[in-house]
């Protein structure tokens, strides 16, 4: 998942559950994190703020 090397939210997110996740269920988690912040922007129409 390439959003693990350019987006800095789901970098982090991998690297703090890397130790207790392994293959494919940290990458579920890491595409389920995405899709959650897609469906907030949507939902509430305001841009991503990465401080929220």
């Amino acid at each position: 998942m390439i959003a693990i090397k350019v987006n800095p939210i789901i970098k982090r997110f991998y690297e703090e559950h890397k130790g207790r996740l392994r293959g494919k269920k940290l990458i579920t988690a890491c595409a389920r994190k995405l899709a959650v912040i897609t469906w907030a922007v949507l939902y509430y129409n305001k841009p991503f703020d990465a401080n929220e």
